[in-house]
């Protein structure tokens, strides 16, 4: 083929991947999938723990490549774990995350045109830069020029084509790639970023035929594989998918793709240790990769292995010094290291090279309230707001702080602003907190109310006020609004929890079957196995009972109630000497907890 082959490892092999990673990035910048993490091991508390709520609402998710983004637009699966942002983190606390900030870019292989044609190495790779700089406008009329100098070689019309397509202009971008494969019927590159064009377009039988033809030719080209995995994405196959990835993986050993998306498959199937597994063997093949170490470090968070992630990190920073990101990251680990000091280093210094980093400032916000430092955390909080002017962020962050430091009536005044600027759910639930513990509960009840009679839709304000009501006492109306929730979703696992123990206060019969089912859903939630297990209990399933309790003691300890209820179960069980033993440790230090009361006169009985 006179040197124009398109094998992997051939001449024009360079200029192809690079060409396939700028058309994917450049679909991926007009859109970030979103997905929502579901909040399934919590219970309702007065107490408002900021670094919490900042880490963890901040925290991106990655969605499933079926999801769409926001504008209805699909991003390219072949980029999950690349540009779709992070994995979910178990036990994440707010229901809606946002889409990620891709600081560390994209890892770009050098740009080498095709020999024998007019334009040389330096311009080709000029066109890239302009392209990942988004300088679309440079980069198409340098690749005009190109394709100008060397009509014949489909190189240019390719660069041309991606650069109308960072414009958001299908139609020409598609008329460029289709110039590509009029003077070079087989150029893959061509092929494949039509099939790009097609899949957006909603074509996938064309993709399909685009990335078939491709692979017909030569069986081992790895951007084929990805795209024919990201269609079996998009009809729903993940196992289909996986199979792609791993041929990818054999046929290319160095590539980064097809790893990444072998670990984000298990990664988002909540496998963690394989995912670990997966991208460790990633990085010892190819040392030194920022995004391996990104998304490994991750993968420990998410299987809380907080230790090992401080060192990836530490790996990731040293790799790239120069990226936000990866001193956020490395915050993120530290603090799971109870290293709120060496989290607080990281963050400051993400923040000196992105002084707009929002997330990161917020989390910083977090420690320093913390810490008490609440001077320091109001001026973050300016800081967000300054950067960020026309959003709530800022705002809602500054009365996380106020009511930390239990200034409820600024912290009301701050989240009536925040609503003022975007009405959600999630600030009518803090701006209700805020008005309660000022003294105006009245005022703040009837807002939250005729906030869910204009939306009902609204999940976590429906769940926010079934806990107040049942904080109140008011158990059915909690028990009607629980249920109300899992009409629009059956699986929520703490409506059903709270439901569960709710029906068992009214002696409901319903009880059991309920706690049954949120158990079924999530059995290792120590939350869900306790409430289980003390219905099991109440209903005379002693043995059953006991063993939920201990298994949910074992897994948190430190939980009054949770205790209490294995104290009273061994009690209930015969054995007087261990349930003793249980309510003289749980007595001992004085904490407050609900059951104190019952946990003396037990005692006593005992």
């Amino acid at each position: 083929m006179n040197g124009m082959e398109n094998k992997l490892g051939g001449p024009r092999s360079a200029v192809r991947f690079e060409l396939l990673v700028l058309i994917v990035l450049v679909c991926s910048w007009h859109g970030a999938a979103v997905g929502g993490a579901r909040n399934t091991d919590q219970r309702p508390s007065p107490r408002v723990d900021l670094l919490t709520t900042s880490l963890n609402q901040y925290r991106q998710f990655g969605a499933p490549v079926q999801e769409r983004d926001r504008r209805g637009k699909f991003v390219p699966a072949i980029w999950y774990a690349r540009l779709g942002g992070d994995l979910q983190v178990p036990h994440a606390r707010h229901r809606v995350a946002r889409p990620a900030d891709p600081l560390i870019p994209v890892t770009l292989i050098v740009t080498k045109p095709s020999p024998g044609f007019g334009f040389g190495e330096r311009d080709a790779a000029e066109v890239a830069a302009l392209i990942r700089k988004k300088e679309f406008d440079k980069a198409l009329a340098l690749a005009t020029r190109m394709t100008q100098s060397s009509p014949n070689d489909p190189s240019g019309y390719n660069l041309q084509g991606t650069a109308y397509l960072g414009k958001r202009d299908r139609a020409n971008a598609r008329k460029s790639f289709q110039k590509a494969l009029k003077v070079h019927p087989d150029d893959a590159i061509a092929l494949e970023n039509l099939a790009q064009i097609d899949i957006q377009q909603k074509d996938t039988a064309a993709a399909r035929k685009r990335f078939q033809s491709v692979l017909a030719k030569d069986g081992n080209d790895v951007p084929a594989m990805l795209g024919m995995a990201q269609l079996e994405f998009l009809k729903g196959d993940d196992k289909a998918a996986l199979g792609w990835f791993e041929k990818a993986k054999v046929a290319r050993p160095q590539a980064v793709d097809p790893r990444l998306n072998i670990a984000a498959y298990h990664m988002r199937r909540g496998n963690f240790t394989q995912a670990i597994d997966e991208l460790t063997e990633a990085a010892r093949v190819i040392p030194g990769n920022a995004e391996i170490l990104n998304l490994l470090g991750q993968a420990q968070l998410a299987d809380g292995q907080s230790e090992s992630a401080t060192a990836t990190f530490k790996r990731l920073v040293a790799a790239r010094p120069d990226a936000p990101l990866a001193y956020y990251r490395l915050a993120t680990a530290q603090i799971g290291t109870k290293d709120p000091s060496g989290a607080a280093q990281s963050l400051t210094k993400a923040l000196q090279l992105k002084p707009e980093f929002v997330d990161a400032a917020v989390l910083l916000a977090g420690l320093e309230a913390r810490a008490n430092r609440y001077p320091e955390a109001l001026k973050l909080a300016k800081q967000v707001q300054s950067v960020k002017p026309g959003s709530s962020t800022g705002v809602v962050l500054e009365g996380d702080i106020l009511l930390a430091q239990e200034r409820y009536a600024d912290a009301a005044k701050a989240y009536e602003k925040a609503f003022s600027i975007s009405p959600a759910g999630a600030v009518v639930v803090k701006l209700h907190a805020a008005r309660t513990r000022s003294g105006n509960a009245k005022e703040a009840d009837a807002a939250l109310q005729g906030w869910l009679r204009d939306h009902p839709d609204d999940l976590l304000s429906l769940h926010y006020s079934a806990a107040e009501s049942a904080a109140k006492g008011q158990n059915k109306l909690a028990m009607e609004q629980y249920r109300r929730v899992l009409q629009k979703d059956p699986k929520n696992q703490l409506a059903l929890n709270n439901l569960a123990g709710l029906y068992q206060r009214e002696g409901d019969p319903r009880a059991l079957e309920t706690a049954e089912a949120a158990y079924k859903l999530n059995p290792e939630s120590p939350t869900i196995a306790d409430t289980l297990g003390w219905i099991l209990v109440e209903h005379g399933k002693t043995t059953r009972g006991l063993q939920l309790l201990q298994s949910a003691f074992a897994r948190e300890p430190k939980n009054p109630e949770i205790r209490y209820h294995l104290a009273a179960a061994r009690a209930k069980s015969g054995d007087k000497v261990n349930a003793r033993k249980e309510l003289e440790a749980l007595l001992a230090n004085g904490e407050a907890f609900p059951q104190r009361d019952a946990a003396q006169a037990l005692l006593k009985q005992l």
